[in-house]
């Protein structure tokens, strides 16, 4: 292991093992997916004998594959140390503290977050670097954000601007208190995208002005989300991408030539789950006269998913020399268990799941297995033939080829497209060996 993740590896591990400690002792009564005669602790799950082929998991139920799970780890351990970026992953696609832990274990360098609470929440759990990949605005959001800071002086907080306005907002917060400081990223973003600063002197000019506010903000680094880059096509789209990655090393350039930074090294910080290769490899490229730290910040990696992050993971291969030199692929990890409840027409049936468990926003979740429990060994590929054409808050509509082996009463196992949108819909996840028998749990604080 390289001496960088080694170090990141022992960085706060100790806060997060107590806290885990603590979290682990409640229970999770009435949870989804947990029976609702277990009475005992998180960290006693994984001694209950429960298992999706004993059939006493009520459904729907979410299950982590901890093969799968450990396989992306070193996935993006492998990928990290071969391209010398460093990660932060996107907590707010989990909000799990187990897998909060395993994230810093395996050397991350801190945990972004989207909201001013979910910074209190890493904050409280013993992250130390953390990334708002958001605007810091609203009176009492800023006071929070300074109340951590003070409540935890070795955290180490970033946030974005991309107004005048914010920035005033900021440093006048920051003022009243005396002796607080506010570090900040300059965001740029994309026309007709999300927030963030249109052009590199619109940019310019704003980390101007946060040198005029004297000590109470730092210009710390700059940032963007190249997700929103706009096209119509993958190849459109990824040239964005690159025309963004362009505008982000321009801006840093000119705001090192001016020395506008305040930090002791530039932070640099994009990447979601799709383009981290590109951003990594512009990134890294750029010269600095101050040190530069390259942040990228998938955030589901770890589960993956069945549909759309599958396609862009081989697209993402395709691109990259790096990614193909780590050798194995990332796997799905999460998958989503209903029973059949319903054969009410020759091909038609109805699944015990719907959008309050599952995530649709970007596909309908796909069947990928059955089990008739009592009968079969081991659950089995579904036939094809067979998928989702609808959700009501609680049923899954699927169609089914004449053939169709699904009975009343059988189990499917669904995959999903955009895990942040399925992890929130549950209080309580079951870690899962290769057996299907349950291991343990992961917890999220949405």
């Amino acid at each position: 292991m390289s001496q960088r993740h080694h170090s990141s590896r022992a960085y706060n591990a100790e806060i997060l093992t107590r806290k885990l400690v603590v979290y682990a002792a409640d229970k999770p009564e009435f949870c989804k997916g947990v029976p609702e005669s277990f009475k005992g602790s998180y960290s006693d799950l994984g001694s209950a004998g429960l298992s999706l082929l004993e059939d006493n998991l009520p459904m729907p139920v979410a299950l982590l594959k901890t093969a799968a799970i450990s396989a992306n780890r070193d996935w993006m351990h492998r990928f990290l140390d071969l391209s010398g970026l460093k990660i932060a992953p996107h907590g707010k696609t989990v909000m799990s503290p187990e897998i909060f832990q395993m994230q810093m274990e395996d050397g991350a360098w801190g945990i972004t977050a989207a909201t001013a609470q979910q910074v209190a929440f890493l904050a409280g759990v013993g992250i130390r670097r953390v990334i708002l990949a958001n605007q810091l605005v609203g009176t009492e959001n800023i006071r929070l954000i300074l109340d951590i800071q003070e409540a935890h002086p070795d955290l180490v907080f970033h946030c974005l601007i991309d107004s005048q306005e914010g920035v005033d907002a900021l440093a006048e917060a920051a003022k009243a208190r005396g002796n607080a400081t506010i570090n900040v990223l300059l965001e740029m973003g994309a026309w007709s995208g999300r927030t963030g600063i249109r052009t590199v002197n619109q940019a310019l000019s704003l980390a101007r002005h946060v040198r005029d506010q004297g000590p109470w903000l730092v210009l710390s680094g700059i940032e963007c989300y190249e997700g929103i880059a706009p096209g119509t096509s993958h190849l459109e789209r990824e040239e964005a991408v690159s025309d963004m990655m362009a505008s982000m090393c321009d801006l840093t350039s000119r705001c090192d030539a001016e020395n506008l930074f305040s930090s002791d090294e530039i932070l640099l910080t994009a990447g979601g789950s799709e383009y981290f290769d590109i951003v990594g490899e512009a990134l890294s490229a750029l010269k600095t006269r101050r040190p530069a730290n390259v942040v990228i910040r998938s955030g589901c990696y770890i589960a993956h998913d069945s549909i759309a992050y599958e396609r862009a993971y081989h697209r993402l291969v395709e691109r990259s020399k790096t990614a193909r030199e780590v050798g194995h692929p990332l796997q799905a990890a999460l998958e989503i268990w209903a029973a059949i409840q319903s054969r009410p027409e020759s091909g038609l049936a109805f699944a015990t799941l719907g959008k309050r468990d599952i995530s649709y926003d970007w596909d309908l979740p796909t069947p990928l297995k059955w089990l008739r429990p009592g009968v079969m060994s081991a659950p089995a590929p579904l036939p094809a033939g067979h998928r989702v054409t609808k959700l009501n808050d609680q049923h899954a509509y699927l169609d089914i080829p004449p053939d169709s082996p699904l009975s009343v009463g059988d189990l499917v196992g669904f995959g999903i497209s955009h895990v942040c949108t399925t992890f929130d819909k549950w209080r309580c996840l079951l870690l899962v060996d290769d057996n299907y028998r349950v291991t343990g749990a992961v917890r999220t604080f949405f």
